[in-house]
């Protein structure tokens, strides 16, 4: 704890007296350091919170000397009081009370108007309180200097008894050592509390419940998607702070670095801090409290990132086992080892959804971390219940047949579309697969979900599909599906063509070959599917079974 201006006061050492005080609250401000100085304008050495200490010299304007002979110290003054160039007011003659080592002798004091601009001076550097020694140059604190600091809200304080200003200063710097080493040896008892912590049973809910604990400030852990994770603190975000915590934790989650921002709110200031290395952000760690963090509190929040960081690392490597079980799961709820499949699933995540079900499958690709990091909270809230498995670069879920729309919405929030089956039976599941894939093909940006027995409603395709077409579409394609690679080629260049009008020049040229070869590979399928792809029909026939069939 800093020393206050009260306590440097109370401090019967230094026989200060306090001849104004700027408010209420002016003597509990806390002093920071003290400066001693005579000079007309300080302000350039000073710091916000100082103690200033003057005995007065720049207010002293000096008698001419009657002997030429005059004292080393009496020219000296001189020069000081000619630098001040302040305006000289009709005041008796003053004498030095030291006068009896060093015949000093002032004509007068400045001006009030000097004084005025010295304490405005001091008052806009943000000083704590001015310190007038008395004794020394003069025997009292001059009257409008004490006015000047009435006006100007600046606390005043005499230095009396020739109080030594070097005590004062060691006094302030005795107590910031004392400070400093009670500082060091609370943070090396709380960095212990901290390892500990990490040692418990859910060691990274201990962690932050260890550090909200040593800061008394709120702790809160937001993970790769920007969402708070749960654990037991009892300090709540306050509700005024919350939105622009988490606009910056999403910011800091973008830049896809490691890197902290301090904000400033009604409540106090927040210190937040990423997690993990660059390009693999675990979340965002805010810390927020009354005043900012001194460097004893940032080392601490720094050991609590590095045990949280070991902590979401080792539950990685948990989350990449349960995603294998998940898989193996699904292979045997397809399999229709249903039985098999539930015991374990009750028996690490709860119960599976009751039938009838949907299956979900996404489309956008592999999904990331961060989407399977949401998928388990929403698995593992106690909400609508949700099973899901990605294998192969695609995600697959099965929710209730009523639900669903938590599933959607963090599916679109990570840029993926779905494709939702027919609600069916846990011993259907391969034929409801079939159907979510089917639906996630009619997926777009624009139309981010559709479920299956919506296909109908969408013109004849959707109508052929949602009657399983694909296996009419395989039957009339077999004959190119048959010669591999040869077979594969002709369909990529009747797709082609067909998507370009069956225009010849053009088409040839968007293939990069010459249109006689494009007219032999056209004229080559036609012989093996037995179709006239010179007319509309068969043409229609064709293009139509390859937008039907899941491989062309």
């Amino acid at each position: 704890m800093s020393v206050s201006l009260r306590e440097l006061v109370e401090e019967t050492e230094f026989k200060l007296r306090v001849l104004h005080a700027a408010d209420d609250s002016a003597l509990e401000r806390a002093v920071v350091w003290a400066h001693s100085s005579d000079l007309v304008d300080p302000t350039p050495w000073l710091e916000a919170g100082q103690l200033l200490l003057t005995d007065g010299m720049q207010f002293a304007v000096a008698e001419a000397p009657e002997d030429p002979e005059a004292s080393g110290l009496d020219a000296a003054v001189g020069t000081s009081a000619a630098i001040s160039r302040a305006p000289v007011s009709r005041s008796p003659i003053l004498r030095s009370p030291v006068s009896a080592t060093a015949t000093v002798r002032f004509q007068a004091l400045a001006s009030e108007g000097f004084f005025d601009a010295y304490v405005a001076r001091l008052r806009a550097a943000d000083v704590a309180a001015l310190g007038f020694a008395t004794e020394v140059i003069h025997a009292e604190v001059p009257a409008d200097l004490v006015t000047a600091c009435t006006r100007h809200g600046l606390t005043l304080v005499e230095v009396t008894e020739r109080t030594p200003f070097i005590g004062i200063i060691r006094y302030l710097a005795d107590q910031r050592a004392l400070e400093q080493r009670a500082r060091l040896e609370w943070s090396l008892q709380a960095q212990r509390k901290l390892a500990r912590a990490a040692l418990r049973p859910g060691g990274l809910g201990a962690i932050l419940v260890e550090l909200e604990r040593q800061l008394e400030s709120w702790v809160a852990l937001y993970d790769s998607t920007g969402l708070r994770v749960d654990a037991p603190t009892r300090i709540r975000v306050p509700e005024s702070e919350a939105p622009e915590v988490e606009r910056m934790v999403q910011s800091l989650l973008a830049r896809g670095g490691r890197s902290g921002a301090r904000l400033h709110g009604d409540s106090g200031d927040v210190t937040l801090q990423t997690v993990g290395q660059h390009g693999q952000l675990r979340g965002v760690l805010a810390v927020g409290g009354r005043a900012p963090l001194d460097l004893a509190g940032n080392d601490l929040v720094a050991s609590a990132i590095g045990h949280a960081s070991i902590a979401l690392e080792q539950n990685r490597e948990l989350d990449a086992a349960r995603g294998h079980l998940r898989v193996g799961l699904l292979e045997l709820l397809l399999a229709g080892e249903m039985e098999v499949a539930r015991r374990t699933a009750e028996t690490v995540w709860g119960e599976l959804p009751a039938a009838p079900v949907r299956v979900v499958q996404a489309r956008g690709g592999e999904p990331g971390q961060a989407l399977l990091d949401r998928l388990e909270r929403l698995a593992g809230s106690g909400g609508e219940p949700l099973f899901f498995a990605a294998r192969e670069q695609e995600l697959i879920a099965i929710v209730p047949a009523g639900g669903g729309a938590t599933l959607v919405e963090a599916l679109a929030d990570a840029g993926f579309s779905a494709g939702a089956s027919a609600p069916g039976d846990w011993a259907e599941l391969p034929r409801l697969l079939a159907e979510a894939r089917k639906a996630a093909e009619r997926s777009t940006p624009s139309r981010p979900s559709v479920r299956f027995e919506d296909l109908a409603t969408t013109g004849m395709l959707g109508a052929l599909e949602a009657a399983d077409g694909r296996v009419t579409a395989r039957r009339v394609l077999q004959p190119l599906l048959e010669h591999g690679e040869q077979g594969r080629l002709l369909l990529d260049t009747l797709a082609a063509w067909t998507e370009g009008n069956c225009a010849w020049d053009p088409v040839a040229k968007s293939l990069g070959i010459h249109r006689h070869t494009l007219r032999s590979r056209v004229t080559t399928a036609e012989q093996l599917l037995g179709i006239d792809l010179q007319t509309f029909a068969g043409r229609a026939e064709v293009w139509s079974a390859m937008r039907l069939l899941d491989d062309a």
